[in-house]
């Protein structure tokens, strides 16, 4: 036999590990994979959502919510501000003024026989209704009405928001908040406008809550961040607090905000149900004509349009099989599984310390030195500059997250709250006032957001957390029972600064940062970047791809 080079070797060739392709079988088992990641990815409802021309009706709606939410919350900040002094005269010349009776003792102020000349930059309930010194605790006492008011109407509006949908609990709620503003201008005591408040605030937190939630089921998730930043409370602070200077009482500024929020009134019928929920009802057919018109509006592609039926055919088969088992979702679901407990109760409790702090700060700006309205000017851009710069780094920057601008804002809150703490206890707050200013303000501005959503840099750490978190079945009641928890701490936040010793309640209020920056920090999950899950995880079995990351306690 004559040699043949091709058969020279008894021995196969060995393939080339870095040149020769896998075996057919791997090849087939990656273009699966790929398959299946993209089928995934077509099977979200956030692959079709669109930072395009109806999320910007959305965000124009949302702004005008937000506007007359935010204005009527910070309202008492103004219409309860105290003056700043009391002088008294004297008619005939003779004997000496006093230039503040709040500095007598109060058996003193009894026997006076002068004229009252309060001075104030902001004709409030305190003036029109002569409430000085220690009496204007009484209108104080608004805020823990107004609050319990909020508390209440959150809870309830968030069970309706789920139960009926989210865009006819707005409606409901901005009509009526807005015609009794009207009706609030007009009370002609203190304990009508108590009672008038507690109920116009039951309707205004139902609209704070179903607010968030609409707006965040129509954000596409990489600018959720963003976009929170951005149409947040700190540029509407701004206005609102321009708007009551030039208002300069308390009944022009009531109807001035009703006046700047009507622009929404006709928003409501360029927008549609949120097709989240309308796919959790399993109301399919709605959800997917709304989608349709979503992708009109934004001029997608055919192709767009054929992905997103057929993702919608698939979430109906998902529905079918919910429907199959019976369930009905309610806050109660937030407890069966031992993660998800844990991590709604940190939220809770996380917000409840938030809410103190930051409308304890916020409804005591009047006893800083300086212009209430500067303070609240400086509180509003140092507010706004932290969200802009949170907002771009999280949008550019991958590994900055939730759980790092939370630690970051409520440590430095934290700190601020032992500095005011500090020189209280020293005794030095008369002569260090720029120091006070400075620490209330800094501590307020990295606190404060009040709204599901919440609220800046550590409200809107939280709240993102929170939505991106939460199953869509039980996402509503979720924030409505953390937004409980948050209004909570408004309705007591009044009363802690009612507190004996000037240092206590920025010493307990310190202490309480501290403990939830860690607990945050330790047990809650980063979910930046993750889709909105859609389901709960199964009750035998766990499944992480139907919710979040597990948080990091279990681990712990």
């Amino acid at each position: 036999m004559g040699d043949n080079p091709s058969s020279s070797s008894s021995l196969p060739l060995l393939p080339d590990p870095i040149h020769e392709p896998p075996p057919a079988y791997e090849v087939d088992r990656i273009d699966d994979d790929k398959k299946e990641i993209k089928e995934e990815e077509k099977k979200n409802v956030d692959s079709f959502l669109r930072l395009s021309w109806y999320c910007a009706r959305i965000l124009f709606l949302s702004e005008f919510i937000l506007f007359g939410s935010a204005g009527n919350m910070v309202y008492l900040v103004y219409a309860g501000a105290a003056p700043k002094s009391v002088p008294c005269y004297y008619d005939d010349g003779l004997t000496p003024n006093i230039t503040d009776i709040c500095k007598m003792s109060k058996e003193e102020r009894l026997n006076l026989n002068c004229t009252l000349d309060p001075q104030y930059e902001f004709y409030s309930l305190n003036v029109q209704f002569q409430y000085f010194c220690e009496e204007t605790s009484k209108v104080k006492a608004t805020v823990s009405f107004q609050m319990a008011g909020v508390l209440f109407g959150a809870l309830f509006w968030g069970f309706f928001a789920d139960a009926k949908g989210r865009r006819l609990a707005l409606i409901i709620c901005f009509t009526v908040t807005m015609f009794l503003s009207i009706v609030n201008a007009a009370v002609t005591s203190l304990l009508m406008f108590n009672i008038v408040r507690t109920i116009h605030a039951f309707f205004n937190g139902g609209a704070l809550i179903v607010y968030g939630v609409y707006k965040m089921e129509h954000l596409p998730r990489k600018h959720r961040f963003l976009i929170s930043s951005l149409i947040a409370w700190s540029p509407n602070y701004i206005l609102i607090t321009i708007l009551a200077w030039l208002s300069h009482d308390w009944r022009t500024f009531q109807l001035v905000i009703v006046v700047f929020c009507l622009p929404a009134f006709p928003a409501f019928y360029f927008v549609y149900e949120s097709p989240r929920w309308l796919i959790q009802k399993g109301r399919i057919e709605e959800a997917r004509v709304i989608l349709q018109k979503m992708q009109e509006i934004d001029g997608v592609s055919e192709t767009k349009k054929e992905d997103m039926k057929k993702m919608i055919d698939e979430e109906h088969e998902k529905v079918l099989a919910r429907e199959r088992k019976s369930k009905n979702y309610n806050v109660t679901h937030l407890f069966r599984h031992a993660d998800m407990a844990i991590a709604t109760m940190t939220l809770s409790i996380g917000v409840l310390v938030t809410s103190m702090i930051g409308y304890g700060l916020m409804f005591n700006l009047e006893t800083l030195s300086g212009s209430l309205f500067l303070n609240s000017i400086y509180l509003g851009l140092i507010r706004w500059a932290l969200n802009i710069t949170t907002g771009i780094m999280d949008f550019k920057i991958v590994w900055a997250g939730r759980k790092l601008f939370h630690t970051i804002g409520q440590g430095v809150v934290a700190m601020g709250l032992m500095m005011l703490a500090w020189t209280h206890y020293q005794g030095k707050s008369e002569y260090m006032v720029e120091v006070v200013r400075i620490s209330t303000l800094l501590s307020a501005a990295f606190v404060s957001q009040a709204s599901l959503n919440y609220h800046e840099n550590v409200f809107i750490s939280k709240g993102m957390l929170a939505m991106e978190y939460f199953p869509t079945v039980v996402r509503n009641s979720a924030m409505s029972f953390k937004t409980t928890f948050s209004r909570f701490g408004a309705v007591i936040a009044p009363q802690i600064f009612m507190l004996p010793l000037p240092w206590l309640p920025y010493a307990i209020l310190a202490l309480l940062a501290f403990a939830d920056t860690i607990a945050f920090l330790v047990i809650m999950p980063e979910t930046k970047g993750k889709p909105l899950a859609e389901t709960m995880p199964e009750k035998k079995k766990k499944n992480l791809s139907q919710i979040p990351i597990e948080p990091q306690f279990s681990k712990v």
